[in-house]
């Protein structure tokens, strides 16, 4: 199962990494571009996960195009020898210097492979959007006259998909999907709660970000259509 592009997240970060200060700090770098600044145990989490989404990339491929075993395996040694040769308190260039312009090519190549068996990712733009409109739904909850429990769990259930957004590059299409069916699926199981998602403005503004969510990711992972069960896909209006 497809989770999105991974070759394109994984280039995307990759080409980031290309364009950073060779003769900056290791660890500054990559709280840069893993947006977690000030945050080591949050910046090496996400770094594991940059590595994770390398061998997910590496054996998305090979198993899809097996005849792409060379040139898969040529851009992956280049960054198993990248993180493996990085100093986090020395210059970037302890990292970068590994990955030269034809491991780059290669994985163009994968992401261009992949391409056509899965359309492209969720853009920086949407990404952006959707982050700041559930940050301003956060506040609005926080300021409602919502029951506490009501309240409590819609927040800290926004907040995780705001993490998903977040390192949607790191990990796809799937932990947001599974954040909009829990934060919904509640509703199933506390009658207060369903009620405030269906007759409050609150609940009313939380559907109809959601369901543009879900529609975006849908488009850009088509295989959310099948992650998400009928009843929530119905809830979103995003059901064919």
């Amino acid at each position: 199962m497809l989770n999105g592009n991974p070759a394109a997240r994984l280039l995307e970060i990759i080409l980031e990494a290309k364009d950073a200060n060779k003769n900056a700090n290791t660890l500054i770098v990559w709280e840069k571009i893993l947006k977690s600044e000030n945050n080591l145990a949050l910046t090496h989490e996400r770094l594991a996960k940059v590595i994770k989404l390398s061998e997910e990339t590496c054996e998305t491929v090979k198993s899809l195009f097996p005849r792409q075993i060379r040139p898969t395996d040529a851009w992956k040694n280049a960054l198993d020898q990248a993180f493996a040769g990085q100093n986090m308190l020395a210059n970037f260039n302890s990292f970068i210097d590994y990955i030269d312009n034809t491991a780059i090519d290669h994985l163009t190549a994968a992401v261009d492979l992949l391409e056509s068996k899965q359309p492209t990712i969720l853009s920086a733009e949407e990404i952006e959007d959707y982050t700041k409109k559930i940050n301003e739904l956060i506040a609005e909850i926080l300021n409602s006259s919502l029951e506490e429990k009501v309240k409590e769990y819609m927040v800290r259930s926004l907040r995780k998909i705001v993490i998903a957004l977040e390192e949607y590059r790191l990990a796809g299409s799937i932990p947001i999907t599974n954040s909009i069916e829990q934060i919904l699926g509640h509703g199933f199981f506390d009658k207060d709660y369903a009620n405030a998602l269906s007759n409050t403005k609150e609940g009313s503004k939380l559907m109809s970000i959601l369901g543009g969510l879900a529609d975006a990711v849908t488009v850009a992972t088509p295989i959310v259509q099948m992650l998400l069960p009928e009843s929530i896909r119905k809830l979103l209006g995003t059901s064919t």
